[in-house]
């Protein structure tokens, strides 16, 4: 059994403790003598190694017993699942059992932290001395990536209300679903000239009056040359000039 200060956690990924899990349920009906198991891995019976083995299962809940191992309900949803979302389920709940993974991936938010991040939180969670955290930490990074895989993202509250608010956002600017907006009254003391979807939108003074002159002359000859019955050439469209900010098109 792995250990990091009073939290334990599996020795052998989580994929290897499913295909011994396998196993044990095709070749022996889903019981097995410890002694049984050893013969079928070819390790010796009181080798600490079967021992990390046998305890990474029980870690994972997919093994019960002691002498004697069962294969539990848990590995039997894993193993034999009545659709891929109760594997899923119950591939998750196999990590959530494992109580230092389940602090780790609460601390971090479902993101793979960075190699320090990851040091820091396992000192701080553990409270093991260092040299056993840095010994321990690339299995346990290895574990906790496993599980987010699984798990995924947690859904904070925030991250749920900013999606409603999205959400509410589109269907507000959706032509289909929200009444049209107000015209926005303009300036009194400015100078407006709207047509075709266009605006031109100025202060009022003697500059801006030859320029809208000017556009209107443009539009006007635009619409002789359109031959009759075809649209007209929507203002300002084509024409090259700027008033700055103050112009709103």
């Amino acid at each position: 059994m792995a250990r990091l200060g009073q939290y334990s956690y599996p020795d052998i990924r989580f994929g290897d403790a499913v295909e011994i899990a396998n196993r044990i349920l095709n070749k022996f009906k889903g019981t097995v003598s410890v002694k049984g198991l050893a013969w079928e891995l070819g390790m010796a019976e009181g080798s600490g190694t079967l021992f990390a083995k046998v305890a990474a299962l029980r870690d994972f809940g997919l093994v019960e017993g002691r002498g004697e191992l069962r294969i539990s309900q848990l590995a039997q949803r894993v193993l034999h699942p009545a659709s891929s979302e109760e594997c899923l389920e119950a591939t998750a709940e196999a990590f959530q059992r494992v109580e230092l993974l389940s602090q780790l991936y609460t601390r971090f938010e479902g993101e793979v932290p960075d190699d320090m991040s990851l040091l820091v939180g396992l000192e701080e969670i553990s409270r093991a001395p260092r040299d056993e955290i840095v010994k321990r930490a690339p299995l346990i990074q290895k574990h906790l990536t496993d599980a987010i895989r699984v798990l995924g993202r947690p859904a904070k509250a925030e991250r749920i209300a900013e999606h409603s608010g999205k959400r509410q956002r589109i269907a507000a600017e959706s032509p289909s679903v929200a009444p049209e907006a107000p015209a926005e009254e303009p300036a009194a003391d400015g100078l407006h000239i709207t047509a075709a979807g266009r605006r031109l939108s100025v202060p009022l003074t003697a500059e801006y009056i030859e320029v809208a002159i000017s556009l209107l002359r443009a539009m006007q000859v635009e619409m002789r040359r359109e031959p009759s019955g075809e649209p007209a050439m929507p203002l300002f469209e084509g024409m090259d000039f700027d008033l700055g900010e103050q112009l709103d098109v």
